[in-house]
């Protein structure tokens, strides 16, 4: 988070800007709402425990379920996706 939105202008101000808008998705197990949670107040350099958070930020339901499950319609986007987002951690700078 502080090598992509260094400072306190990047995605901190967009966290405080559109706080109501921002929903991570999850399954309805409950370790990965957990795990949701918990991803939210690392990225958003939230204090606290996890369960306002979860709250507020983890939306999860039978719909959303249906979303989550079945990703083989958008595998090669998401080979795609992995394939970038693995370039980008390893690579470093100049």
């Amino acid at each position: 988070r502080t090598h992509m939105y260094p400072g306190v202008d990047g995605f901190l101000r967009l966290h405080s800007t559109y706080r109501h808008d921002l929903k991570i998705y999850s399954s309805d197990e409950g370790r990965v709402q957990v795990t949701a949670a918990a991803f939210a107040k690392g990225l958003l350099d939230l204090g606290g425990h996890l369960t306002p958070i979860l709250a507020s930020l983890v939306r999860k339901s039978a719909k959303i379920n249906t979303l989550l499950d079945d990703s083989s319609s958008a595998k090669k986007e998401l080979e795609e996706a992995k394939k970038y987002l693995h370039h980008q951690m390893v690579t470093e700078e100049d």
